[in-house]
């Protein structure tokens, strides 16, 4: 893939920006939620998948500076050790 910049090429000189394609405005279609946990807007193939979660390393999760996190309204008692 070669990348030009737009206003560089032969197809778009002295094209205005505005009127480009990758310019458009986009319309977004809001789609109703029956419930909060509704997913019928996915593929089954996606929802149906298996969940394969990756173990935390514990001793990192506790060595994690917390004040990173000030500001949150949850932290987790379980990973917080205090000195």
């Amino acid at each position: 893939m070669v990348r030009v910049r737009i206003r560089s090429h032969r197809d778009y000189v002295g094209a205005s920006l505005r009127w480009l394609p990758l310019c458009c405005p986009v319309w977004w279609v809001r789609r109703e939620q029956k419930h909060r946990k509704d997913v019928s807007n996915f593929d089954k193939q996606f929802t149906s998948e298996k969940l394969d979660l990756t173990p935390t390393d514990k001793l990192f999760m506790m060595n994690l500076d917390q004040n990173e996190f000030f500001g949150f309204s949850f932290l987790n008692p379980e990973f917080v050790q205090h000195v």
